[in-house]
């Protein structure tokens, strides 16, 4: 058995695997990993447990962790099965680090744009030979909606709706339409630009906010639900037969 934690900055996930099977997954407040420790409990113990972080982890949790199993904090000097030509690979977040073995471990010889959808929009670019470029960062949806109120006087806060229509008659439409038909512009159109390069690009998007979108771009696009979790997995796969 395996243990893989995404930690985010507001909830974490995590996935049991056994052999290439995701038995169960728990998702929980970053700060109250109560849920994790009781599914633990339950099951058999893990050998390795990998962890992707984008907030610090506390303390306390690494300690709970390694008292039963072997626990390993990803980052840019983890080994990998693909190469980073990032220039500043110690800032690469270790959830994109992740997001990138999967699609590694799915499409080694293809160039892949990997979307992940999560508080923050990341895209990353891995090329047909195993190497990792880099990518580009934007607001996510909820930080787009929360930027709006916070930023002006007189915004509401408004919640995700989806479909919307183009044309909002009300303001909460009106921001409903540009934040949710943004995103989804912005999307196409980074597609179509890495498309304009690559012509065989192939696509995963994964993140919370992906079932809002995956059967309306307008190319096929191939949508994984527990993207990170899976890269993760694979991580320490490579880790294990090195």
């Amino acid at each position: 058995m395996m243990l893989a934690i995404d930690i985010g900055n507001t909830l974490a996930k995590a996935a049991l695997f056994d052999g290439n099977t995701l038995v169960e997954s728990v998702s929980f407040e970053t700060d109250k990993p109560e849920l994790l420790f009781n599914l633990l409990a339950s099951r058999k113990i893990p050998s390795t447990t990998l962890i992707a972080f984008v907030k610090t982890v506390p303390e306390v949790f690494i300690q709970k962790l390694s008292a039963i199993t072997k626990v390993i904090l990803l980052d840019c000097n983890t080994p990998l099965p693909f190469r980073i030509a990032y220039r500043t690979p110690e800032t690469l977040g270790p959830d994109r680090i992740a997001a990138v073995a999967a699609a590694y471990n799915k499409f080694s010889d293809r160039n892949v744009l990997v979307i992940d959808m999560g508080t923050c929009i990341t895209y990353d670019f891995l090329k047909d030979d195993g190497v990792y470029l880099g990518g580009a960062i934007s607001p996510g949806i909820n930080m787009r909606f929360a930027a709006m109120k916070q930023f002006t006087s007189k915004l509401p806060q408004v919640d995700i709706l989806y479909p919307v229509s183009l044309i909002g008659q009300t303001t909460m439409e009106s921001m409903q339409s540009g934040v949710m038909n943004g995103v989804q512009g912005e999307i196409d159109a980074l597609i179509a630009q890495y498309e304009g390069i690559y012509k065989d690009l192939t696509v995963l998007i994964g993140g919370g906010d992906n079932n809002y979108f995956d059967k309306k771009f307008r190319i096929n696009i191939f949508a994984v639900s527990n993207l990170v979790l899976e890269g993760l997995k694979v991580i320490m796969d490579f880790n294990e037969i090195r």
